[in-house]
């Protein structure tokens, strides 16, 4: 049986290939983006990370709480016009033969 010829370690954890660093640059910019949608400070996530994500998190659950209610509000108004509309036109296509 041949083994194969594993490279040395160092190698191994220091040889960075272009792609590698296109993949961090990306993935560095979407998590930029996710922060700045949260209005997360980097300044303060080196001084209180934990009560940084603590607020975003309590910032982001409002938020969706508010869309919800919003999209509850919306769907009750469109839902007082669709409904009736839907259950008429249900009966008159039963009652056709």
């Amino acid at each position: 049986m041949e083994e194969k010829q594993h490279s040395p370690f160092f190698k191994r954890l220091f040889t960075i290939s272009p792609w590698d660093v296109i993949r961090l640059i990306a993935i560095s910019i979407a998590v930029g983006l996710v922060l700045a949608l949260l209005n997360i400070d980097p300044a303060t996530v080196w001084s209180d990370f934990f009560g940084t994500f603590a607020r975003a998190w309590i910032k982001t659950w409002h938020a969706v709480r508010d869309a919800a209610d919003w999209a509850a509000d919306y769907f009750l108004l469109g839902a007082i016009l669709v409904f009736p509309v839907f259950l008429i036109l249900r009966l008159l296509k039963a009652l056709r033969p």
